[in-house]
């Protein structure tokens, strides 16, 4: 028995673009910001000792940590959309998402995923302004844009995921 389908979601280069910080490993955000922190210590600390040297130093730091992350992540867009185009020989794949009674699915316009995912399997559930972003135990990500889903579905997947006793985050993003 399905519970809900979630129709014509897409995966290019737009919607990966928004959901690419949920890719990254909750380790690696917490570092980047960790030590973009430090880095803006130290250079409030060299600003009152009046240090300019040192401070030049750490803004230098900083500059080339925020360039490296930019890079690293359109590295992993780059890499993610070329995945897309030699699995499906295109740059735009739309895709339905079908919610069963103890399951979840893909069905898309090229295939089915012949492996559904089970709900005890599902490691964590973000929500966005723009998506619904699901990641499982062995680190398959999948989601739907919340255009295609009405308010109401959205809430009964709330309270269907509270019964299955899986937490549903809301993120800033």
């Amino acid at each position: 028995m399905e519970i809900l389908t979630v129709k014509n979601n897409k995966m290019d280069y737009a919607t990966y673009k928004k959901i690419l910080i949920l890719f990254y490993p909750t380790k690696s955000k917490i570092l980047f910001v960790a030590a973009f922190c430090f880095g803006s210590i130290l250079l409030l600390i060299g600003l009152f000792m009046r240090d300019f040297s040192f401070c030049i130093k750490i803004s230098v730091i900083l500059l080339f940590e925020v360039i490296f992350n930019l890079a690293a992540s359109r590295a992993l867009l780059k890499r993610l959309m070329k995945q897309q185009i030699e699995r499906f020989d295109k740059d735009v794949v739309y895709f339905d998402l079908v919610f069963g009674e103890n399951e979840l699915y893909s069905k898309g316009d090229l295939s089915t995923n012949k492996v559904p995912i089970k709900y005890k399997d599902l490691k964590k559930i973000n929500e966005t302004n723009d998506i619904v972003f699901f990641t499982t135990n062995a680190g398959f990500k999948t989601y739907f844009e919340k255009k295609n889903a009405s308010s109401e579905d959205i809430e009964r997947l709330h309270a269907f995921f509270d019964k299955q006793n899986i937490t549903w985050k809301k993120s800033i993003l």
